[in-house]
Order: C-alpha cells, then structure tokens, then sequence
C-alpha cells in the first residue's frame, strides 16, 4: 500500500508525459503513476462519458551505440499497462513475471518476452482491469484509445520482459474520466471551492454593510477581518479555476498552482495575524499596537508566507529521485516550528489581556476575551481531529479511502476557517456602542458619582483611532 501513497503524490494530472525516460531493467517492471477513476454516482450531474485511457506516440529509442533501433524493431519485451490497484498483485507474480515459451505454449501468455498476468482461460484483459499497449523501437505505434470498464485507482506499469534495456522511452499515456480529466480523488474539490467561494462572497457582503452602517465608528480591525475575508474569497475563486481548467486540458498547470498555493498561504498567515493582533488587544483595549509589535508581526508574515509556499511547492512536485529527503525536511521542520511559536504567542497574549483585564476589573471586555479563549480552544481541538483523521485516512486502505481524502485536506480546513472568521465577526461586529466599548474603562463604584463632562474627558484621552473620524 506503501507504494499507492508514494505514487499519489505524483499524481498532478491525467497525463503522464514520456520524455526519453530510461527504461526498466532485463525482466522487471516499473510502477510509474496512478490513476483516479471516479466510481458512478460520485460525479452526479456531470455529462455521462465513458472513461478512457490512450496511448499517445509511444516509441523506444536505443542508447546502445551497438544496437540502432532498426535492428531492434522486432523486440517485443516492452510493453505499458494500466493495471487496476486492487487487482495488480493477484495478476501479477514477480517470481516468474515474464513469459518464455513453455508458457505460450501453456497458454499462459500469447508471445515470448510479455509479462504474464495470471486470469482464466479465454479471459480478456479488459474482463480483469488490465489495459496493454506494446511498444516498439524504430517507429511509433499507432495511437491506441481504449475504453475503461471498472472504476478505482490505476497504476500505470512499465514492463520490459526481454534482455535489452539500453533504451528510452517517449511518448504519453491520456486518462479522462465522465466528468473531464481531473483525477477522481481531485474531482470533488472542484464544487466544493465554488460552493465556498459563494459562501465567502455572502459573508463578506453581510461585513461590508454592517461596516458602511457604522463607518463613524469603524476601526482598523473592521477593516482587516473584512480583508481576510476577501482573501477567502480569492482562494476559493482561484483554486476552482484552477481545478476547472485542469479538468478541461488535463494537466495541472504549474503556475496556476503557484498563484493558487500564495494566496492560500496569504489567507492563512494574514488570519493568524489577525487572531494574534486581536489577543494582543488591538480593536477592544488598545487603538493601535506599538510599533515594535507591528514589525514583529510583519517579518513574521513575510517569513512565514515565503516559507509556507516553498513547502506547498517542493510537496506538491517533489520526487524521490530529485528532491532529497532532507531537503523535504528541511522545507518542513521551520514551518512547524513557526506555527508552534505562533501559537504560543497567541496564547500568551490573551492569557496577559485577560489576567490584565480581570485586575482592572473590565468584566464585559473580560468575558468576551474569555469567549475567543475558549473558541480558539475549540480550533486547535477541531484541527488536532483533522490531523489524526489525516493520519487515519493515509495509514489505511488507500483504495478505500481516496474517495473521501479530499474532505480531511481541504473540507475540513476550510471549515475551521470559516468557523473561526465567523467567531472574530461576532465577538468584534462594528454597532454604535463599538467606540465605548473598546476604549473607555469600565466604571468602578467609586467613579459611579462622577459627571458626565469627567466622563467625557476619560474617554477624550484615550488616543482612539476610529476610521470615520479622520478627516
């Protein structure tokens, strides 16, 4: 199963291109790609089309300065399949994988030099999921479309069951499924982020009215919630473009990827600011944060986005023959130990506000920081959920679970965004109490005899920096 998770890493789109790749050695097989085919039912309301795969201008050339292709052009050992993931080691031995002629005479294999693939007498290939196409040195094969009949992951297998392997390959084999070429497993998110992207749309309109309702008493954090939500918006429009067109043209295009994984990483570190800025007191105790704390909070960003999108980048393409593990590393490690500062700060800003708060006795601005506490407790068990299903999900059957996998890396996150950008629009919604609340002190019952001019004047000092009050 190792192998089926390997390989999905690589699966970036239905299209896997040949260019001049080395081929297996004497009698072994590659396994070099995996395909999603959607199972019926999975993609409703799509424009019914049968699944096919197609081999594309297949050819082998040889690298042995010995051997010239024409000489070759009679080699049958090299051959490409498309071999369903349940079925692959039942059909295939790899004790005794390659065909000689006591087993075409068996009736195991109709030529020499063919990988064996165990099935009943008079069975065909496509009857057991398997989908072949020879390929020969000297000149191409004619392209070669083939209906696929059973639903599931595929692996694409290379075999080479004769005695050269001085060679490369070129060439691509096509997979397209009912609904386009967006892989199975890939297929899902594209509703998903368009359903999203309306969804944050809404959202962001409700904020915007509610801000130009009460512009008189708008603050910088109004402003920077309803910037957020905007990313949201953003991201979601861009990854469903980018999923619509990969689903058109058959190959994830890299750098609609790039845009795509920036503003993600953008969305998510400005919102992690925006929880921080938040514990910090920013918008309810302190009109602006000093400016120390603000530069900190800007390399911060900076870093942490440069850093978040080299590892989205090197994990989406990486390989094992060109990207050590190590390096991997190396792209992980200080992201993970970002976050944990992060958090870390997080907390330790809210845990001093609120010690703060309890002191000067600010009940009301006490119990609605005591309410984020306990919201972000909630976050942080909701993603500790995830990542243990994310780990759930990837340890078991993979065959069984690349259905839902979409829900535990994308659904699932998304959802504990929203519920998050919700809870901050909640707890921090502009009204007309906003500037009384946020900055002047709550009374105590020794001040409860002061005038209403003193009042006045204890909120005159305080340095409030309201939007609408600029001129």
């Amino acid at each position: 199963m190792w192998r089926l998770w390997l390989l999905i890493g690589f699966a970036r789109a239905q299209v896997y291109k040949f260019e001049k790749e080395a081929v297996p050695e004497s009698k072994s097989l590659n396994l070099l790609y995996v395909y999603f085919l959607s199972a019926e039912g999975q993609t409703p309301n799509v424009t019914k089309a049968p699944p096919y795969v197609e081999f594309r201008g297949l050819t082998v050339t040889s690298t042995d300065p010995a051997k010239s292709d024409e000489s070759l052009k009679g080699y049958q050992g090299f051959q490409i399949h498309m071999i369903r993931y349940e079925d692959l080691w039942n059909l295939v031995d790899t004790s005794r994988m390659c065909s000689n002629t006591e087993d075409v005479q068996q009736g195991l294999s109709k030529k020499e030099d063919h990988l064996i693939l165990k099935r009943s007498p008079g069975q065909s290939l496509e009857s057991v999921h398997v989908y072949r196409h020879q390929v020969s040195f000297y000149q191409k094969e004619p392209d070669e479309k083939q209906l696929v009949q059973g639903r599931g992951v595929y692996f694409l297998v290379l075999s080479n069951c004769g005695s050269f392997d001085k060679a490369t390959i070129s060439g691509e084999v096509v997979v397209r499924n009912s609904h386009g070429f967006l892989p199975g497993n890939e297929y899902q998110k594209m509703p998903f982020y368009g359903i999203l992207a309306a969804l944050c749309l809404g959202i962001f309109l409700v904020w915007s009215l509610l801000c130009l309702r009460w512009w008189k008493v708008l603050f910088n954090i109004h402003l920077a919630i309803g910037f957020v939500t905007f990313l949201g918006i953003l991201e979601s429009a861009v990854w469903f473009f980018y999923l619509s067109a990969w689903n058109k043209d058959g190959l994830a295009s890299k750098p609609f990827f790039s845009i795509s994984v920036l503003v993600s990483v953008t969305k998510s570190t400005l919102s992690y600011m925006l929880v921080l800025s938040a514990c910090l007191g920013w918008g309810v105790t302190k009109p602006i944060l000093d400016g120390g704390t603000i530069c900190r909070i800007s390399c911060i960003s900076i870093v942490y986005i440069i850093l978040n999108v080299v590892r989205e980048v090197v994990l989406s393409f990486r390989h094992t023959q060109s990207v050590p593990i190590p390096f991997v590393l190396l792209c992980l490690l200080p992201v993970s130990m970002m976050n944990g500062g992060i958090f870390y700060w997080i907390f330790s800003a809210l845990t001093n506000l609120m010690e703060t708060l309890e002191a000067q006795g600010q009940k009301a601005k006490l119990a609605l920081f005591k309410r984020l506490w306990w919201i972000l407790v909630l976050s942080i068990t909701f993603a500790v959920v995830v990542l243990l299903a994310q780990i759930f999900v990837f340890a078991n059957d993979a065959e069984a679970r690349w259905q839902e996998q979409w829900l535990v890396t994308d659904g699932a996150p998304q959802g504990g965004f929203l519920f998050i950008l919700l809870a901050i629009m909640w707890l921090w919604a502009p009204n007309e109490d906003s500037q009384r609340f946020a900055y002047s002190a709550q009374l105590d019952e020794e001040q409860e005899g002061m005038g209403s001019v003193e009042k006045a004047e204890v909120m005159s000092n305080e340095d409030v920096d309201v939007i609408g009050a600029r001129g």
